[in-house]
């Protein structure tokens, strides 16, 4: 897994979080993209808001729970 550390992502930028560890790392309104592999995060700055992209397994995984949370008896 690679290791990013310290490093500031500012808006605009997409951030690829699938097999990364950010270590120490600030996300200044920066796009995070997760596609359903392993990633981590330790000692997070203080940062405003990022958005957040699902694609690829992670979308799936989302659409999936929304398609039962909206069927008869489904929760949500």
């Amino acid at each position: 897994m690679e290791q990013v550390r310290e490093r500031t992502f500012n808006g605009g930028e997409m951030v690829e979080t699938d097999a990364r560890h950010f270590i120490k790392c600030r996300f200044d309104g920066a796009q995070l993209r997760y596609c359903g592999g392993e990633h981590r995060t330790s000692e997070i700055a203080p940062s405003p808001m990022s958005a957040g992209i699902f694609d690829g397994a992670a979308l799936r995984t989302i659409q999936l729970l929304q398609a039962n949370g909206n069927a008869p008896g489904g929760r949500t």
